[in-house]
């Protein structure tokens, strides 16, 4: 009963898992590994896709950098040509200008170098020279200052260069200062022989010519370091732009290898998936049947891939095919159009079909017309001038009769105004004088009248005598007030004038200042000719050493050649006539300006003339005024003396009293004019203070007309001294107008000469032109092949890669496949190794097909093969694997 209840109890609890709960378990333990397996594939899909489309991208972005980088060559290799042109032709000045330049020095005296040697030991032009020098040979004056990796020959030759190019200045300014210290020299000697207006005249001459030439070789020499300067600025950008495309090329190339990479390892580890999801389908390890099904499933699925395959590449091929004759016609119709360009460029360049044109031809006529209106103007405009200034000089007259009108007008304001006063202080007086009469008979009434009366009697007695002389001298003061009024009012007028005569003088001060500048500006005009003068021969050594130079170059040179030439014969044509002009108004206007000088001059002598006479009419009455105040202080001595003596004669009047009394009337009427007499005589001395007063502001406004009469004269002096240097230039501008113009015609024929050989030069330049299209277009052709070339090796490479990816993916199916053999061998019976393990024994729990475990329970010896334990029929259960 233990023996039976024991398998009972082992039969119970394998019983209790149903065989369809196991598979559904072993179901479940499987699904999410290949659910997470199909995920993998499919974002590795999604990744694979995209950066094929970034690997796309980049491509189409390399191949237009590429393109970018041939051209931004193609220019760098054009600058370069003109680069060296330029430092051929900059090595030809340099080693030109430095045998002449030690020629100069040598030729120069001794003393002078001698004197230029002391000065040059001197710190402050020591300090110039090397400013200058440094100046010249700063950073963009040479080749090699903007190359970070320029070798030793380059700054070796830097070095050459800049020595050289020091040792020429050096000799240049040595003799330029030998040039400086002969004229001085030369100055002393002539300052000894000759007279002051003949070495005058010599010296202005030698030191204008000498100043025209050193100014002719500093502008020359800077217009010179500043083409130097802007070739080498230029070449500097190229560099620095072929620098940095490089290093965007070389940036691409490692993001497209490492998307490369990326995109193999992508391709690797989808095509690992696919053999591992391949497996997957074709041989399912934990399921109870491997038959012919499982392979033929694969191998439809294969075919379908195949398929799949053959029919994408088919589709491939047709865009490709479609796509390269899109490009072949692109190409074609690209050579067309570079063709037509440069036959319009030919076009566009030739100087005979432009000058042929008709607008040229129209705006030639408008030129030729627009001249004879000028000409047709310029008499009109001549006798408008002459009719202005007779209108400004008739302007002139009528103020000044105005001026004449204004001064009599003020004169006869300030009279009435004075009288006015007057009259109110004989308003105020009389006012006064009956307030008096009513207080003397108010006094009259009162007692202690007879003492009043004798004293007031003493008084009367000396009043009439002293009554006399004021009214004498009250006359002779107003006399002289008036003549005061009328000196201050000639002052007044005298005054204005004078400022007339100055703001008269400005514009003509103006006008002379104005003529230098002018001058000038026509020493710039000269200066200009002679600088195209030697651009154009420049231009022509250029085009005779380098014909054939590139595209770009020659039609930028010729654009520049025909715009400079055409801006040139208008502009020479224009300074012709606006010098004449300038030339004809600055003669008149130095005549008009000389013949306003001398009537100035002799305004200011009258003027002069009559400050004089005020002045000693001023002093007169100054003399006169001094003596009547001695005189008033006479009198008034007078008048205490008779005081005194009027108390001595007091005892006399007592006696007479009797008689006083008879006569208060008559003595009552001689107080009344006594007592205006004192009046009188204090609005007298009121009088004489405020005459004074105004005799002190007169002569302080004579001392101020004296200074600004001394200013004048000093203006004059200088403006007489601007107007003799204006005719010395207006001299010499008509010197160097006859040279200029000399130079001018000398310059003409040259340019008939270089226009001749010009057309030559652009004979030559249309036929390098048609080879440079020609070889433009080979260059594209070859550059298309070579793109296509390109096109084949990627689209190969990609081939091959995926190649290698199948070969990969066989070798992982054999290995997974010798791995399902080992599983398949483990599943089939150990007994008969020939069917599939279907029962258990539940003993031992060792798996055999139901045919090896039959005969064995058939049999007398029911043990198992593998342990030898003895099982009964009831010990054996099916399984499902």
């Amino acid at each position: 009963m233990g023996s039976t209840g024991e398998p009972d109890r082992k039969r119970r609890h394998f019983s209790s898992i149903s065989p369809t709960a196991g598979a559904v378990a072993k179901k479940h333990l499987l699904t999410p590994c290949s659910d997470d397996k199909k995920l993998d594939v499919a974002v590795l899909q999604f990744q694979n896709q995209k950066l094929f489309q970034q690997l796309e991208a980049q491509k189409i972005e390399y191949f237009v950098l590429e393109d970018k980088y041939h051209k931004i060559k193609k220019h760098q290799d054009i600058y370069e040509d003109t680069v060296m042109i330029a430092n051929k032709s900059w090595e030809k000045l340099v080693g030109d200008l430095e045998p002449r330049s030690i020629c100069t020095s040598e030729l120069e005296n001794p003393r002078c170098n001698l004197q230029c040697s002391h000065k040059l030991e001197d710190g402050a032009s020591l300090a110039i020279q090397e400013d200058f020098m440094s100046r010249l040979l700063e950073s963009g004056a040479t080749d090699s200052c903007s190359d970070n990796e320029s070798s030793d020959y380059q700054d070796n030759s830097t070095k050459i260069t800049s020595v050289t190019t020091k040792n020429i200045l050096r000799n240049i300014t040595s003799s330029i200062n030998c040039m400086w210290h002969m004229r001085e020299d030369v100055a002393s000697a002539l300052r000894c022989n000759l007279s002051e207006d003949d070495t005058r005249i010599q010296l202005q001459k030698s030191a204008d010519e000498l100043n025209m030439e050193v100014r002719r070789l500093m502008i020359e020499l800077h217009d010179l370091h500043l083409k130097h300067r802007h070739l080498t600025s230029k070449l500097q950008k190229h560099r620095d732009k072929a620098a940095k495309f490089k290093a965007e090329q070389k940036r691409l190339e490692v993001e497209l290898a490492h998307s490369m990479s990326e995109l193999e390892e992508n391709n690797s580890r989808l095509a690992f998936f696919k053999s591992q999801k391949v497996g997957s389908k074709g041989a399912p390890i934990l399921f109870p049947t491997f038959g012919n099904r499982q392979v033929a499933d694969k191998a439809r699925d294969k075919h379908k891939e195949i398929q799949e395959l053959e029919s994408s590449l088919k589709e491939l091929k047709e865009l490709a095919s479609g796509r390269m004759a899109e490009i072949n016609s692109l190409h074609e119709k690209r050579t067309v159009i570079l063709r037509k360009l440069v036959n319009l460029k030919n076009a566009v360049l030739d100087i005979k079909n432009i000058t042929s044109s008709s607008p040229f031809l129209s705006l030639r006529e408008r030129l030729d017309k627009s001249k004879a209106e000028m000409d047709q103007c310029l008499p009109s405009l001549e006798k408008l001038q002459v009719e202005k200034e007779k209108i400004l000089w008739h302007e002139q007259k009528v103020t000044m009769e105005d001026d004449i009108a204004d001064v009599s007008r003020r004169i006869f304001h300030f009279s009435e105004s004075r009288i006015a006063i007057f009259e109110q202080e004989l308003q105020k007086l009389v006012h006064e004088r009956m307030e008096l009469e009513d207080k003397l008979e108010e006094a009259l009434k009162e007692p202690g009248r007879k003492e009043i009366i004798s004293e007031f009697k003493g008084l009367v007695s000396s009043f009439p005598k002293e009554m006399g002389i004021m009214q004498n001298e009250l006359s002779r003061f107003k006399e002289s007030s008036s003549e005061l009024n009328c000196l201050r009012a000639q002052a007044l007028s005298l005054s204005e004038l004078y400022q007339r005569k100055v703001s008269e003088l400005q514009p003509l001060y103006a006008k002379s200042s104005r003529q230098p500048s002018e001058v000038k500006r026509l020493q710039s005009v000269v200066a200009d000719l002679r600088e195209s003068e030697e651009e154009l021969k420049l231009i022509l050594e250029m085009y005779k050493r380098e014909s054939t130079d590139s595209r770009d170059a020659m039609e930028s040179r010729d654009r520049d050649y025909k715009a400079w030439a055409h801006v040139q014969i208008i502009k020479s044509s224009l300074d012709e006539h606006n010098l004449e002009l300038r030339v004809k108004a600055a003669i008149e206007a130095e005549a008009t300006s000389q013949q306003r000088l001398a009537a100035a001059e002799a305004e200011i002598e009258d003027l002069r003339q009559n400050m004089e006479s005020c002045l000693r009419d001023l002093s007169k009455s100054s003399d006169t005024l001094k003596s009547k105040h001695e005189e008033a202080d006479v009198y008034l001595s007078e008048i205490e003396s008779i005081g005194q003596a009027y108390g001595d004669t007091q005892t006399q009047n007592q006696q007479l009293l009797q008689q006083i009394t008879e006569r208060d009337g008559y003595n009552f009427k001689l107080v009344m004019e006594g007592v205006k007499a004192r009046q009188l005589q204090d609005v007298m001395n009121s009088e004489v203070r405020v005459m004074d007063k105004k005799i002190l502001e007169a002569n302080s406004l004579i001392d101020l007309y004296g200074i600004k009469a001394t200013q004048l004269d000093e203006q004059l002096n200088v403006w007489s001294e601007q107007v003799s240097k204006l005719v010395a230039e207006g001299l010499h501008n008509s010197v160097t107008l006859g040279n200029a113009q000399e130079r001018l015609s000398d310059i003409q024929k040259e340019s008939l000469r270089l226009r001749e050989s010009l057309n030559e030069v652009q004979i030559q330049a249309e036929k390098s032109r048609l080879e440079v299209t020609e070889l433009l277009i080979e260059l594209e052709s070859e550059r298309f092949n070579k793109k296509r070339m390109y096109e084949g090796l990627e689209t190969m490479t990609m081939k091959a890669s995926s190649l290698k990816t199948r070969t990969d993916g066989q070798v992982v199916l054999e290995k997974l496949q010798q791995e399902a053999g080992k599983y398949r061998g483990i599943l089939k019976c150990q007994v008969c190794h020939d069917r599939q393990k279907e029962v258990v024994i539940a003993k031992c729990y060792h798996l055999f097909c139901s045919q090896c475990v039959q005969r064995t329970i058939q049999s007398r010896h029911r043990k198992c093969p593998t342990c030898s334990a003895s099982f009964g029929p009831n010990d054996v259960k099916s399984i499902y694997i």
